[in-house]
């Protein structure tokens, strides 16, 4: 069983780990690695960024198996999600993303959130639909075909 808890500040290099790690940065829309000054800057200031939420999954254990944050801008919403590449293909996601969704809807129940995934990356659009996201539109990002979806606190 998995659970979830704010992220704190020492949980930066576990951040950074997961950041960098090949796959998400290859699934990501800026595929470059990221600087460690640079990725700190950001985590400090999005733990204290009123409109992030931050959520770290754990085993019971207290082993972290991924995260998932969210960044509000008005009353919509971006979820993002990551997997240590040790933990991917255990069926995690479907789990990390309702909780996560049930955590954020209940401190903004009128939010509507989207996840933005490229369109290769199907591992995700499955994750998000098993989820209860529903298709909204492809798209391009960045030159990158994609697909967005949503949900909202029914």
């Amino acid at each position: 069983m998995i659970i979830h808890r704010l992220a704190k500040p020492t949980d930066v290099d576990l951040y950074f780990k997961w950041a960098n790690e090949d796959q998400a940065r290859k699934n990501s829309y800026s595929q470059k690695k990221i600087d460690f000054q640079t990725h700190v800057n950001w985590f400090n200031a999005s733990l204290k960024d009123e409109n992030s939420i931050m959520l770290v999954f754990e085993y019971e254990t207290g082993m972290p198996v991924g995260q998932i944050r969210f960044e509000r801008h008005n009353s919509d919403t971006i979820i993002r999600i990551s997997i240590d590449k040790d933990f991917r293909g255990r069926l995690l996601a479907k789990q990390m993303i309702m909780d996560a969704c049930r955590h954020f809807f209940t401190l903004f129940p009128g939010d509507l959130v989207r996840a933005y995934i490229r369109k290769e990356n199907m591992a995700s659009v499955r994750a998000f639909e098993h989820s209860g996201f529903e298709f909204e539109k492809e798209t391009v990002i960045n030159d990158i075909p994609s697909f967005v979806y949503t949900i909202r606190k029914s």
